[in-house]
């Protein structure tokens, strides 16, 4: 506790915009429930708090209130709230299990992709928009006060979140159908239809399909075609429609059949084209993958509840988090791509000072760009060392 008290003496804390205006909310290493519903007046108030009153986790509102420091929401008078993005491990597919900085690394990868993709690309916002900031534990969170965001409602939230991980994307949108006339029979007129490729100039999700597209037709291209049948044939497994073994072979006849430059992969490729299948049950199939596999790999990855949660509290940057030790960083976008927690995240307040911690079993960890291994039992690291390890309950420190 000594040492979150001396970093928040010494940091230059970060507030968030409409700092008046926003709730406040502290957990603490001697207490189990969150004490929230506080207000602070100016910046010297909060500061004065955080370094006495020494909290493990410090949170503020997305929203705005007119009395923010109410006891009760409904008189608090809900005035706006930015837009959060919210990402961890918990959200990032592969990322469960991994050691904490490869699951850090992969979580980074995903919010690129958010960011760079969804934000800045499908929607329209300007860098200038986005405040990164790593959550100092398991990920990062983007935040949007753009004047546009600032009065949605929940439900209008949960739709930018619907939209950025496909949900109940539409396979007749991405690849439209046509009717054409395939047939006359008296005065009769027998109509099918004809399905559209979607293109990378497309955009949106369309541009991101066809990429999802060319990716699995490379994948399915270096393997022999008895793997890649069976590879398909993985990927419908989960399906609620029966596709049989047949119906895939001879979707991957279609596909990769033929003289190469001929094949229907080729022609999908160069031409555009979905009009490859030979059978409907082939190009349903096809369209089964795309939905099932395709999609579930382009998508981007949120934390619903957050985003749509209009008076979510929030950690606030600048603090520590009591599981790691580590700041809560705000970035640019140039920043987050060389942004590295194990060196930039260390507080400054934490120092060199020799600390003997007690560890259960060998540990290894890298911080500020030293590597520190120590074994069973007592071990003599650096202050900020120790406070990492004891954070994350890989050491403790024994009274004397």
């Amino acid at each position: 506790m000594g040492l979150f008290s001396r970093h928040y003496r010494e940091v230059q804390l970060l507030v968030p915009d409409r700092f008046p205006k926003r709730e406040f909310g502290f957990m603490f290493f001697d207490r189990d429930f969150v004490m929230r519903h506080l207000g602070f007046p100016t910046k010297a108030a909060l500061k004065k708090y955080l370094a006495e009153q020494v909290p493990s986790h410090a949170y503020y509102s997305c929203a705005y209130y007119e009395r923010p420091d109410a006891p009760i929401m409904a008189e608090k008078k809900w005035l706006g709230a930015d837009l959060i993005f919210d990402l961890d491990a918990d959200h990032v597919e592969g990322a469960k299990g991994l050691p904490y900085d490869k699951m850090l690394e992969r979580v980074k990868q995903e919010v690129v992709r958010l960011i760079d993709e969804f934000l800045l690309g499908d929607l329209g916002f300007g860098e200038d928009d986005l405040r990164i900031v790593f959550s100092g534990g398991r990920g990062y969170h983007v935040h949007i006060n753009s004047p546009k965001v600032l009065k949605l409602s929940s439900h209008e939230r949960r739709e930018i979140v619907d939209y950025i991980t496909g949900t109940d994307l539409d396979m007749d949108w991405v690849f439209p159908p046509t009717p054409f006339e395939a047939g006359r029979f008296k005065d009769r007129i027998h109509s099918e239809f004809r399905r559209a490729m979607p293109r990378a100039e497309d955009g949106g999700w369309r541009a991101r399909i066809r990429k999802g597209i060319d990716d699995l037709l490379g994948e399915l291209e270096g393997l022999s075609p008895d793997e890649g049948v069976t590879r398909l044939a993985g990927m419908v497994a989960e399906s609620d429609r029966e596709i049989g073994r047949k119906t895939v072979e001879g979707l991957y006849k279609d596909l990769f059949g033929g003289q190469k430059g001929k094949r229907g992969a080729d022609r999908m490729r160069k031409e555009d084209t979905f009009e490859v299948f030979s059978e409907k049950r082939h190009a349903s199939a096809f369209i089964e993958v795309v939905e099932m596999k395709v999609k579930v790999k382009m998508k981007g990855e949120t934390d619903e509840p957050v985003t749509s949660d209009i008076k979510r509290l929030i950690r606030l940057p600048s603090s520590l988090h009591g599981k790691t030790g580590f700041e809560v960083v705000p970035m640019s976008r140039d920043a987050l791509d060389d942004f590295n927690p194990f060196d930039d995240a260390v507080p400054e307040a934490f120092g060199r000072e020799s600390v003997e911690v007690v560890c259960e079993k060998p540990v290894d960890v890298g911080l500020r760009g030293e590597a520190f291994s120590m074994e069973t039992g007592r071990n003599k690291v650096p202050e900020f060392v120790a406070a990492h390890l004891v954070c994350r309950r890989l050491a403790r420190i024994e009274s004397r």
